[in-house]
């Protein structure tokens, strides 16, 4: 699909470097699949030579399109995988049947909701442990179930009651960790809540046995966590907690793990749980299934005495797992047997486009004025620390009311497919095409989060969004965007 407008030479040249890159990075994916060996060559095959025949050089906008196509299908031809074994097989198998994964593995259950992930786990496990620390990894069917089952394991093991709860402070603003803590809190788990300043008071007064923290807070202002400074406050406090948390979904690949640990080394026993959301970033934005890492660390040598081990809850935890299934299901066990899937490089690489495109789009809109009054991204940051990334962009309305988001996002919806581009009014990020949301956090507040999510593949589809959204933020108004589209109905938000 083209609109026929004229492209400027240089930017012609960007646009046939991008896609062309996207084109290799798509083929390479395809080429670990088909290597395989999995009885699905052919379509690989057919696939690859599909991707070969895309044309970069000519109308990027058509190639751009084709390219997405193509993502979609080798995702199709991932599932399909999964999809034979759930054919093939019940949720309680036959004992005597010979079932494998697409790499060859077999992987005998009685239930499939107490499926050995071993493989998988002991995939995610492999690398450099930094030194002086021993590793296990726990995988779920979605990182808020392994949060969950990391409290409920703790609360198991550690026996707290009335009169000494478990208490957790929190540093993080993931609406949905907010309602799981509502939800698990009690007399024997009690959390506080605290703020970038509360965070060191909290730990010099001590009192919390448990510190859950994200190192990017999902909130309207992403507040970046100094981890020099949090590491520094930690070894200054006189009752410092021994377990920490962090959920590390939204930079992942930049959390600096081996810094982390070695800041923690040497004062006692601690336990640190890394937490993340594997279906986006670890899954090269293709969303095959949903997955859950939780990542345990503790020190070497004797086994600690005021925590557990990384053992003793990685073995807590996949018996609960198994007893409450949750799990990942045998379809996405087999649709995420590739190799590419967390694979550190591969990782990094999708990531960095991410947060490249991410950065680039607050940039591009940190100016616009008039129905946006403030973009949001660490990148627009005075001090942009390590972890200073994000692979969304927020955007704060001048006149914030939910019908006013609901309008916004059915001008974004008429103008995307009015330029013939592809970007989806969906949920999340880390996709490999582009994506844009309002999202509700607490329905009686009433209030709303309007969200761009670039992808890793940039081109001119992006830059088109780009286009619109300096063009529709730029607007004096909210009076003057309905005037321009007098006809539009708000999308509705509750």
């Amino acid at each position: 699909m083209s609109t026929g407008t004229r492209v400027a030479p240089a930017t012609g040249q960007r646009h046939r470097d991008e896609l062309g890159l996207e084109r290799e990075l798509l083929t390479g994916l395809a080429t670990l699949a088909q290597a395989q060996d999995a009885g699905d060559q052919r379509h690989w095959a057919r696939f690859r030579s599909r991707l070969a025949a895309v044309d970069v050089t000519a109308d990027a906008r058509a190639a751009e399109h084709r390219l997405e196509t193509a993502s979609e299908r080798l995702r199709t031809l991932l599932l399909r995988r999964g999809h034979r074994l759930d054919e093939e097989h019940f949720r309680s198998p036959d004992s005597t049947g010979d079932r494998r994964l697409p790499s060859g593995l077999a992987f005998p259950h009685s239930y499939e909701r107490g499926l050995p992930v071993a493989h998988l786990e002991n995939r995610l496990a492999a690398g450099p442990v930094p030194d002086g620390w021993h590793k296990t990894v726990v995988t779920f069917n979605s990182c808020m179930a392994g949060l969950g089952h990391v409290f409920q394991s703790l609360v198991h093991m550690l026996s707290p009651d009335q009169r000494r709860p478990l208490s957790v402070a929190y540093w993080g603003d993931y609406f949905e960790t907010d309602l799981l803590l509502e939800y698990l809190g009690s007399a024997v788990l009690r959390y506080d809540k605290v703020d970038t300043a509360g965070l060191t008071q909290c730990l010099r007064r001590g009192g919390h046995e448990v510190l859950l923290i994200e190192p990017v807070r999902y909130n309207w202002e992403l507040d970046v966590l100094d981890v020099t400074a949090l590491l520094r406050a930690w070894r200054a406090a006189a009752a410092r907690p021994r377990i920490i948390v962090v959920d590390t979904t939204l930079v992942s690949p930049l959390w600096p793990t081996r810094a982390v640990l070695a800041g923690l080394a040497g004062l006692g026993d601690v336990l640190v749980v890394e937490l993340r959301s594997g279906l986006k970033l670890d899954q090269q934005g293709l969303e095959l299934a949903n997955l859950g890492i939780a990542e345990i660390y503790s020190p070497a040598g004797p086994a600690p005495s005021a925590v557990p081990s990384h053992q003793q809850l990685a073995e807590t935890m996949r018996l609960a797992r198994a007893t409450t299934g949750a799990g990942i299901p045998v379809a996405a066990a087999a649709a995420l047997d590739v190799g590419f899937i967390a694979d550190p490089a591969w990782t990094r690489r999708h990531a960095g486009q991410v947060y490249a495109n991410n950065a680039r789009l607050a940039r591009e809109l940190e100016s616009v004025r008039g129905v946006f009054a403030e973009v949001v991204h660490p990148a627009l940051g005075a001090a942009t620390p390590g972890v200073a990334q994000s692979p969304f962009v927020i955007v704060k309305l001048t006149e914030d009311t939910l019908h006013n988001h609901g309008l916004l996002l059915a001008a974004l919806r008429r103008e995307v497919a009015r330029r013939g581009i592809r970007c989806t009014h969906g949920s999340s990020f880390g996709f490999r095409s582009h994506r844009f949301e309002t999202i509700v956090p607490r329905v009686a507040r009433r209030e709303g989060l309007f969200k761009i999510a670039s992808g890793s593949r940039s081109g001119p589809f992006l830059d088109t969004l780009i286009e619109v959204l300096r063009d529709l933020g730029g607007l004096p108004d909210m009076a003057a965007l309905h005037a321009r589209y007098p006809d539009l109905k708000a999308i509705p938000l509750i």
